[in-house]
């Protein structure tokens, strides 16, 4: 039953991230990344389905709100990529240096509110696996772009470093 129940959150989740998701920047590949880290972090967690259905609504939130900020970085890079170094002056080279330590200073903000969001659904002990859980499946998602192995590359979503 419970595992019923986890599958079934599991998949309205990653169906509605799926229909959620804008234009055709954000293609197949990126609806597999994003249910793989569903499963991983559900896994990591050891997540019941009453903290699945709290968690990862909160959650969804704080991985929007962060993307939100990550994706002016992005842009902000690809324009640096676009232009010649010699082309930048110093007062945009100044500029685009203080956009970053203000980017980074968001994430950081975002971070420290969603912690106590976090643990108002969950144990400490399972925000501290949070945390991991997600430098984990960003380190395995790297090494499989990498040509390694990672989650959905041949060993199952679950499997990645400390549960080899």
């Amino acid at each position: 039953m419970k595992r019923t129940l986890v599958f079934l959150a599991l998949l309205s989740l990653i169906l509605g991230a799926a229909i959620a998701q804008p234009g055709p920047g954000y293609g197949r590949n990126r609806e597999k990344i994003e249910a793989q880290k569903i499963a991983y972090i559900t896994q990591q967690l050891a997540l019941t389905p009453a903290e699945a259905q709290k968690f990862w609504p909160v959650y969804n939130e704080f991985d929007a709100k962060r993307d939100k900020i990550m994706q002016s970085n992005r842009e902000r890079h690809r324009k640096l990529r676009d232009m010649e170094m010699g082309d930048l002056t110093e007062e945009a080279a100044a500029r685009m240096a203080d956009e970053e330590l203000i980017e980074a200073q968001q994430l950081l903000d975002l971070r420290k509110e969603y912690h106590s969001r976090f643990k108002s659904v969950l144990p400490a002990s399972k925000v501290l696996k949070l945390y991991r859980a997600e430098e984990e499946f960003k380190k395995v998602l790297i090494e499989r772009l990498r040509g390694g192995k990672g989650p959905g590359a041949g060993d199952g979503p679950g499997r990645g470093p400390g549960n080899r």
